[in-house]
């Protein structure tokens, strides 16, 4: 019995595995770019840090104030700064009343009004523009 049916020719075989190659290709090049194009560089969040050296209270004026080192290479601009239990239920929260701006390296103060109960523990946790925190505990005296 004779097969009267023919396979595909060996050139229109070649160009379909070349078109394969070639969308397999682009397909790649396409999902690396889209990492590539978030680059660190671009992202100023991934250059912030900071670190709560110290908190002090004043309970006579029943003021908290954060000391807050920029640890990061780019400056930091704190924009809010709040005070919660330890179990994470946020009690007060402040933003700044004039702009507190620290260089990579520095020290700078930031004051928040509060009155806590004697004995008991406080976090408190400062935020940059950028959204990068850190968090400190502190009891009241």
């Amino acid at each position: 019995m004779r097969l009267t049916r023919k396979g595909v020719s060996p050139v229109i075989a070649t160009i379909i595995l070349v078109l394969i190659a070639v969308v397999a290709g682009v397909l790649l090049w396409l999902w690396v770019s889209g990492y590539s194009s978030a680059l660190p560089s671009q992202n100023p969040a991934l250059y912030e840090r900071i670190k709560i050296d110290a908190v002090t209270v004043d309970t006579t004026n029943k003021l908290v104030t954060v000391y807050v080192r920029n640890v990061g290479n780019a400056a930091v601009n704190i924009t809010h700064v709040y005070i919660l239990t330890p179990n994470g239920v946020t009690l007060t929260v402040s933003q700044p009343q004039q702009q507190v701006i620290i260089q990579p390296g520095k020290v700078s103060s930031v004051s928040i009004s509060f009155t806590g109960t004697s004995g008991y523990a406080y976090v408190v946790k400062v935020v940059t523009a950028n959204g990068v925190e850190a968090t400190y505990t502190f009891v009241w005296p």
